[in-house]
């Protein structure tokens, strides 16, 4: 009886734990069990998000007072993880690991383009279907990625190796 009794609790603690504090909408939590890094790294991630989500958008941007996708993205690596990204979202596509859609997890990068195969917009993926990313008229947001817009435009996915 007391050891299902200090199991149930153990569980219920380990529950809590990941849930963690962050959660800009409902579908954000949960994901620990879905990323690409470790722990430390994803609540520094978390950290940086914080910090971004809702500022406003400013082409060639990189702080919370003004971003854009580029910025916002290198921004997050180089604050949470220490890894200088390019302030180019055609160079981000090309110069890291392929990931397949269906493998998408927290903190992979993900690509659109307005025509051709060329990369003109990145986002962070969440999880869930949701990436974060800087929209030229509403700043700092989360979408879908499977809505109309960025299905249609999605040109594909890359993993920033960090080990």
């Amino acid at each position: 009886m007391k050891k299902t009794r200090l199991f149930f609790l153990l569980l219920l603690a380990l529950l809590l734990q990941c849930a963690g504090p962050f959660a800009p909408r409902p579908y954000y939590s949960g994901m620990h069990n879905q990323i690409s890094y470790d722990a430390v790294m994803m609540e520094k991630m978390k950290e940086e998000i914080r910090k971004f989500y809702g500022a406003p958008y400013k082409w060639g941007g990189d702080s919370p007072q003004g971003t854009d996708c580029s910025g916002l993205i290198a921004t997050l690596y180089k604050n949470a993880a220490n890894i200088t990204l390019p302030h180019s979202t055609q160079e981000m596509f090309a110069g890291a690991k392929k990931v397949h859609r269906i493998d998408l997890l927290f903190g992979d990068l993900v690509f659109f383009s307005d025509g051709g195969r060329t990369a003109t917009h990145v986002g962070l993926y969440i999880g869930k279907g949701y990436f974060l990313h800087a929209s030229s008229s509403r700043g700092v947001i989360l979408s879908k990625m499977t809505d109309r817009y960025y299905r249609n435009q999605f040109i594909g996915a890359r993993r920033i190796e960090i080990y």
